[in-house]
C-alpha cells in the first residue's frame, strides 16, 4: 500500500467534517434506503448481480466500485421508463490492475452519463474517482448523488420506488404558445416606439454645457 501523508490544516478540517457527514448519513438511514432500493431493482432486473450486503459507506463502495451493478440498475430503469437502449457492462479479465481499473471507471462514467440523460443535474453527480477510491469523505458525494438519483426516479414514476425522504427538484420551465410570445413582443415594441417608458419622458433634460435653472 502506498504511503499517503496525513492531511493538516484546512484540508484536515474539511475531511473531518465530511467524515462526520458520512456518519450522519449512515445514522439517519439514508444509506439503508439506497441499499434497499438498489437491491429491490437488482432482484427484478438483474438477479445475477447479487445483492449489496451491508449499508455502511464501505459496503456501498465495495459493492458498486466496479460499476457493474450501477449499469444494471440504470438499464432496468431505462427499460422500464422506455426509450433508452441497454448499456453493456465493461468486464476486464486482465490481471493488470490498471487495465481493470480503466474498465471499472468506464462503467462508472457511463452510469453517470446515463443518469444525466434521465434528468440528473451535473452538480448532483458524484465523480467516478469518488466511488472508485471510496474514502469516507468521498463517499459523502456518492451517497448524496445516489439519494438524488433515487428521488429523480421516484419523480419519473419508476418502480420499485425509492423510499428515501425528500423530492428531486426539477427545473420549472414555463411554456408559452406562439400567440402569447407574439402578443408579448408587440406590447414591448409598442411601448418602445411610443417614446415613453413607464411615464418617463425627456422633460427636464438639458443640452450639454448649459446650466440648469431652478425656479425660486
Amino acid at each position: 500500500m502506498a504511503y499517503r501523508a496525513s492531511k493538516s490544516g484546512i484540508a484536515a478540517d474539511i475531511e473531518k467534517k465530511m467524515n462526520e457527514k458520512m456518519t450522519e448519513l449512515e445514522e439517519t438511514g439514508i444509506t439503508r434506503f439506497i441499499v434497499d432500493w438498489i437491491n429491490a431493482v437488482l432482484a427484478v432486473g438483474a438477479p445475477e448481480q447479487g445483492q449489496v450486503v451491508g449499508d455502511k459507506a464501505q459496503d456501498i463502495h465495495l459493492a458498486l466500485k466496479d460499476g457493474a451493478r450501477l449499469i444494471c440498475l440504470l438499464n432496468h430503469i431505462r427499460h422500464t421508463l422506455g426509450g433508452h437502449p441497454p448499456l453493456k457492462v465493461a468486464v476486464s479479465t486482465s490481471k493488470i490492475a490498471s487495465m481493470a481499473a480503466a474498465k471499472h471507471m468506464d462503467n462508472l462514467g457511463r452510469f453517470l452519463t446515463g443518469a444525466q440523460e434521465l434528468g440528473m443535474k451535473t452538480n448532483d453527480l458524484f465523480q467516478s474517482g469518488d466511488l472508485y477510491e471510496g474514502s469516507r469523505a468521498q463517499m459523502v458525494n456518492v451517497v448524496n448523488s445516489l439519494h438524488s438519483f433515487g428521488l429523480l426516479c421516484k419523480t419519473l414514476g419508476y418502480a420499485p420506488t425509492y423510499g428515501g425522504p425528500g423530492h428531486y427538484a426539477t427545473e420549472n420551465v414555463r411554456g408559452f404558445s406562439e400567440e402569447e410570445v407574439r402578443a408579448q413582443s408587440s406590447s414591448i415594441l409598442s411601448k418602445q416606439n411610443s417614446g415613453a417608458h413607464g411615464g418617463a419622458n425627456q422633460g427636464g433634460m438639458r443640452a450639454p454645457g448649459t446650466s440648469r435653472h431652478i425656479a425660486e
